[in-house]
């Protein structure tokens, strides 16, 4: 190829390449400037691009403008179904910053639990606690997924289910096997969960006391607050 001659062939690819540079630059642009409503509805646009780099930076900064993007919503679950698995993890990133304002999204993000990406899994199980309690009809999902072979899709479902509450207390026997799981971080945020859902936990004081002896000074914590949490001295006479 001659120096200062470009193949015809390569101009397609090379035209892409500055089209996407300047649509990511326009995206980064948008959620810099001060109007958000307008910011929102160019990002949902962006959502859309052909581009999966563009989309994905469009749900990035959606996640970043956070509770003021209940607009994007629709667009974002839409997005959970892109056939980029970085895409997917960032729109249900930007579902959880919106908060209990996404609760439309509940159904698609526990369908997202089972996605074949473990960090799309984690952030679906991120996304839906940070929805907290109004989320409660992903619970049987959330119980499912707690058997995860990836310790970081468990312990963030775990910490979901504390956050949705007292409405998860159906959750409370695979909660309580949890509390025996390999990795600590999972036996901590079981524990932390337990205790969160409250009285309706009692059931669990047996496995929190022997978790009292666990080798792990967090995780002997997480279980004394437990137990301070979930009742009343009647059950905790039992403690060593």
């Amino acid at each position: 190829m001659r120096v200062g001659y470009i193949r015809r062939s390569v101009i397609p690819a090379v035209l892409l390449l500055v089209l996407s540079s300047v649509a990511l630059i326009g995206v980064e642009c948008v959620r810099r400037s001060g109007d958000q409503a307008t910011n929102v509805r160019a990002l949902i646009t962006a959502l859309q691009d052909e581009d999966w780099r563009v989309r994905m930076q469009a749900a990035l900064a959606l996640s970043q403008i956070g509770p003021t993007a209940t607009e994007a919503v629709p667009a974002l679950i839409t997005a959970l179904k892109d056939e980029h698995q970085r895409i997917r993890m960032r729109a249900a990133l930007a579902l959880g910053r919106i908060g209990p304002a996404a609760n439309e999204a509940v159904p698609d993000l526990s369908k997202a639990l089972q996605d074949e990406g473990p960090n799309v899994r984690m952030r679906a199980a991120l996304a839906l606690g940070q929805i907290g309690p109004v989320a409660n009809e992903a619970v049987p999902d959330l119980i499912t997924t707690l058997q995860d072979e990836d310790w970081q899709v468990r312990w963030q479902v775990a910490e979901a289910l504390g956050q949705i509450g007292p409405a998860a207390n159906e959750a409370v026997p695979v909660l309580s096997k949890a509390l025996q799981d390999k990795d600590p971080n999972v036996r901590v945020s079981a524990a932390s969960a337990l205790g969160r859902i409250g009285s309706a936990a009692k059931e669990a004081v047996p496995d929190l006391i022997k978790l009292l002896q666990d080798e792990h000074e967090n995780v002997r914590e997480s279980a004394a607050r437990t137990l301070r949490q979930i009742g009343p001295a009647e059950e905790n006479e039992n403690r060593p």
